[in-house]
């Protein structure tokens, strides 16, 4: 089986460069383009090593391209070289301080690594230029719930929720958020409906069932757990594991 996925990477590799190298006057080295295609397939087929030397290679050679520089963030994110990721973010911003996709992400790597104030600064500077981002605007109730701000948090989140009303992740923020300034019923009334979306991942089903367990309804919030000996003693620490709700990983391409 092993052989067989490396012979697999080495056709895609080979398929890859032959279409993206050959030129009339012969064969020329991949550009950035062709070595993220490359690296994605290679990813696609489980060979992260030859992934992240594409991607890698790609940023490398083009470190004007910020597409490369974010797809080789995100890469190394999903291969769990945080410090690496947050370096590659960090040396594209100083070569474009104003490009707002980087910062963003470069905010939420600095989420996770639990530097809430630098990543606060990040998004307050995509809001000077666009006070229109939600992911900013997101981000930044993210980094305000951290510092332990929840009534700034809110109104962020808020705003965000007015320019997309539709967005899972700043309605389970806000809850959240809701639900660590102890205010569990106005929690309770985010959470619920967004809990019974058929597109609502497991930490909204789980942030509503403590916001259940928060008001008194422990059966409810076992029942919504599927367990009915779920301890729910834990809901502090809970809470807290699940301050950082945002997705933190980087895009893979420029949105």
């Amino acid at each position: 089986m092993t052989a067989l996925r490396f012979r697999h990477a080495g056709l895609v590799l080979l398929a890859g460069l032959v279409s993206a190298c050959a030129t009339d006057g012969g064969i020329r080295a991949p550009d950035a383009a062709s070595r993220m295609r490359i690296a994605a397939s290679a990813e696609a087929s489980g060979q992260m090593d030859v992934a992240l030397s594409m991607y890698g290679a790609a940023a490398a050679n083009d470190p004007d391209n910020m597409e490369a520089q974010a797809r080789f963030a995100a890469a190394l994110m999903r291969a769990g070289n945080h410090a690496q990721a947050e370096q590659v973010l960090a040396q594209a911003v100083a070569r474009r301080p104003g490009d707002r996709f980087l910062l963003v992400q470069l905010g939420r790597l600095r989420l996770r690594s639990g530097a809430a104030g630098e990543a606060l600064n990040l998004f307050d500077r995509v809001l000077t230029s666009d006070s229109r981002s939600v992911p900013a605007l997101d981000g930044r109730g993210v980094a305000l719930d951290l510092m332990g701000r929840h009534p700034e948090a809110q109104e962020s989140y808020r705003r965000a929720q007015s320019l997309d009303p539709n967005s899972i992740s700043v309605a389970n923020n806000l809850g959240l958020s809701l639900l660590l300034d102890g205010r569990p019923d106005e929690a309770r009334a985010v959470l619920e409906p967004l809990a019974r979306r058929s597109d609502a991942p497991q930490r909204v089903t789980a942030n509503y069932a403590i916001s259940l367990a928060a008001t008194g309804e422990e059966a409810a919030a076992r029942s919504v757990l599927g367990d009915s000996e779920a301890d729910l003693s834990g809901v502090a620490e809970t809470l807290r594991v699940n301050r950082q709700v945002i997705e933190v990983t980087p895009a893979d391409g420029r949105s």
